[in-house]
C-alpha cells in the first residue's frame, strides 16, 4: 500500500484506500516500528553512523537461529543495503555503499573498525561460535532468566497449564519477567507438588 510507517495492523488502510472500520488502526505505531528498527540496525545491521547518511554504519549481528538476514535505505545519496548469509562455517556480509559516502564497518567476530569508500564490498568472517548455556536451577531462576529462554518459558507453561490452564494464563499475562526475583516468587500459590513438576521440568528444558 506503499506504507512509509510500520502500522499497527497490516490492514489498517484496505486496497480501496479506505481506513479500516475496526479498531487498532494507527498509522505510526511505535512499539512495532522498534521491533523493526532492531531488525534493520542490529540483525541486518544497516544504520547512519553520521545525520542523514552521509555516512553509514554497517555492523550485522548473526542471530544463531537465523540463515541471513537483509536490509536496504534509499538514503539522500542513493541506496544502501547489507545483507548476510552462512556459508558453511563462515558468514558471507556483503553491503552496497552509495556514491559520495562512506561507511565504518564492523563485521561479526571482530573488534576493530573498518572504513571503506562507495561501491560494493565483500567480506567472509568464521561464524560466530554459539555460547552454550548453563543449565537453568529450576525455581531459583530469575524471572528474567526464564522469558530469555524460550525452553524454560515454554516449560513452565506446560506443566503449569496440563494441571491448570487458567492457573498457566494467569501466570503468562501477569508475571513481570524481569531480573532480581526468581521463578518461585511468580508461583508462591501453587500447589508444592505442581513446583515440583515446574521445577523439574525447566531444568530438564535447559540441560
Amino acid at each position: 500500500m506503499g506504507a512509509t510507517t510500520v502500522w499497527e495492523r497490516w490492514d489498517s488502510l484496505l486496497p480501496d484506500g479506505s481506513v479500516n472500520p475496526g479498531e487498532m488502526t494507527s498509522f505510526n505505531h511505535y512499539a512495532l516500528g522498534a521491533v523493526a528498527d532492531w531488525l534493520h540496525r542490529t540483525v541486518a545491521g544497516l544504520a547512519p553512523a553520521a545525520p542523514g547518511y552521509a555516512q553509514l554504519r554497517i555492523a550485522p549481528q548473526p542471530l544463531a537461529g537465523l540463515e541471513h538476514a537483509s536490509a536496504r535505505h534509499l538514503t539522500p545519496y542513493g541506496e544502501a543495503s547489507v545483507a548476510w548469509h552462512r556459508d558453511g562455517a563462515e558468514i558471507v556480509v556483503r553491503a552496497v555503499v552509495p556514491a559520495n559516502t562512506t561507511a565504518v564497518v564492523e563485521l561479526p567476530g571482530t573488534s576493530v573498525a573498518i572504513e571503506v569508500v562507495s561501491g560494493v564490498h565483500e567480506w567472509r568472517v568464521p561464524a560466530p561460535v554459539a555460547v552454550e548455556r548453563a543449565p537453568l536451577p529450576g525455581l531459583e531462576a530469575s524471572l528474567a532468566e526464564i522469558i530469555d529462554d524460550p525452553r524454560a518459558y515454554r516449560a513452565v507453561l506446560d506443566t503449569l497449564a496440563a494441571v491448570d490452564p487458567g492457573m498457566a494464563e494467569g501466570v503468562r499475562a501477569g508475571t513481570s519477567w524481569g531480573a532480581g526475583r526468581p521463578l518461585a516468587t511468580a508461583l508462591m500459590f501453587t500447589p508444592p507438588d505442581v513446583l515440583a513438576k515446574v521445577d523439574a521440568a525447566v531444568r530438564a528444558a535447559t540441560s
